[in-house]
């Protein structure tokens, strides 16, 4: 039973850390409290016991949150892919903070016609459904909590095709997907901008862009441009769309550090300061990966910024200049706006200000902050290279401790350039 109690606190502390938690509870109350009401008793000290709608695009596995239904929608049919009927409906809720739909399925959606009115106030737990807009409920009941909210349901803006110039910002790996009818088919995700800002890239025909790599402008004809999570955008690709190279690329707009808010999804840049290490972790499904903290500044302001997954085993170091695309802001657990970039982010490492042109030959060298190309006398930071103990000669940019290289070329070495790095390297010594 309070593996429930749990997923609502499953983002914030291990499952053993929780069992200690309830039988230091139980404690407490002189082992008058059952399993359960303890439970509740450290979720509540959590400050998990109940949220605002405004926070359920949280970590958390279930939230547990106070809403009023505002609409009801009808009872639709549909077709499932074996052939058989199904049934879903729709309760729009709101708080102060914003609104939500909960999902109702077959024999549940019938029901809810009968069972719930307009203005009613419910005790919802529940978890995502398809998307972050929709809350699948597990429990609830009608309860007595006034919600003074004059709120109407929101008006979705439907799908329109349109011409857009684009920036692509990041493409996913090709991933395959299996349709309604069985049938198995590839689409790509990824991110794109242009003047209005970012958006998540949908694209069920990887044929279409083929010929297209982050960094390239494009004028894409017939997109479907939708209204995405939490008031977001995606466009969409499809066998309707003609992708070809535009001449300019857009200008995404990027939001102050001092203006980013809870609850939205910006492009920032800054410096990374306070860099910590990687830590490894398990996910809910049994996979490892990894979480990384850091703090993000302007110079004049710096946010937290935690970052998850593959972009966590990147190499970092203080001073680093980046720039974030599409990345979320919420209430972090110190009540400051905390970023969050995940696999629907893309971060870019780019030269700072005191940056050169420089040539380097020298070796590749695995060390724990990344690869470097060390010659024995400099040493810089890179992404990529190849193995430990390449050979390379490296032309870009250097930029602190990075270089940034847009050619790489095989070193052969002979033995002149031999003494030449040695007399370089004596010199250096002395």
């Amino acid at each position: 039973m309070v593996r429930y109690h749990y997923a609502l606190v499953d983002d914030l502390i291990s499952r053993e850390e929780f069992d200690r938690r309830i039988e230091k509870k139980i404690a407490e109350c002189g082992n008058l409290a059952d399993e359960v009401a303890a439970a509740l008793l450290v979720v509540r000290d959590l400050d998990r016991s109940h949220i605002k709608i405004k926070g359920l695009r949280g970590r958390s596995s279930l939230f547990c949150f106070y809403a009023k239904v505002i609409a009801i929608s009808e009872l639709k049919e549909f077709d499932r892919p074996d052939g058989n009927k199904g049934l879903v409906a729709r309760i729009t809720v709101a708080d102060e903070t914003g609104q939500t739909d909960l999902v109702f399925w077959d024999e549940q959606a019938a029901a809810i016609g009968e069972a719930f009115e307009t203005g009613e106030v419910l005790e919802i737990i529940g978890r995502h459904g398809k998307n972050l807009k929709e809350i699948l409920p597990l429990n609830l009941r009608k309860t007595h909590v006034e919600i003074d909210c004059a709120m109407t349901p929101k008006e979705v803006r439907q799908p329109e095709r349109k011409d857009v110039d684009l920036l692509i910002i990041s493409l996913q790996p090709t991933r395959t997907f299996t349709r309604r009818d069985g049938t198995g088919g590839e689409m790509i995700a990824g991110i794109v901008g242009d003047k209005q800002g970012t958006a998540k890239l949908l694209c069920w025909d990887p044929s279409v862009l083929a010929d297209f790599i982050p960094g390239m402008a494009v004028t894409a004809t017939g997109v479907l441009e939708k209204e995405g999570d939490f008031g977001g955008r995606e466009i969409v690709i499809d066998e309707n769309t003609i992708i070809t190279p535009a001449q300019s690329k857009p200008e995404i707009p990027h939001t102050p550090l001092g203006e980013v808010l809870p609850d939205q999804t910006v492009t920032i840049s800054g410096n990374l300061v306070q860099v910590q290490p990687p830590r490894p972790f398990t996910r809910r499904d049994g996979t490892p990966s990894w979480v990384r903290n850091v703090r993000i500044s302007d110079g004049s302001i710096a946010l937290p910024l935690v970052i998850w997954d593959d972009e966590a085993g990147r190499a970092l170091v203080n001073g680093d200049s980046v720039v974030i695309y599409h990345v979320p802001a919420r209430i972090g657990r110190t009540g400051e706006v905390e970023l969050s970039l995940g696999r629907g982010s893309c971060m870019l490492i780019v030269p700072g200000n005191a940056s050169e042109q420089r040539e380097i030959s020298g070796t590749i060298i695995q060390t724990p902050d990344g690869n470097r190309i060390d010659n024995g006398v400099q040493a810089f930071l890179i992404e990529g290279g190849g193995p430990h103990g390449t050979d390379l000669k490296l032309s870009g940019i250097s930029s602190g401790k990075r270089l940034f290289y847009t050619k790489s070329e095989p070193l052969t070495l002979d033995s002149e350039s031999l003494r030449t790095d040695l007399e370089a390297f004596l010199q250096s010594l002395s």
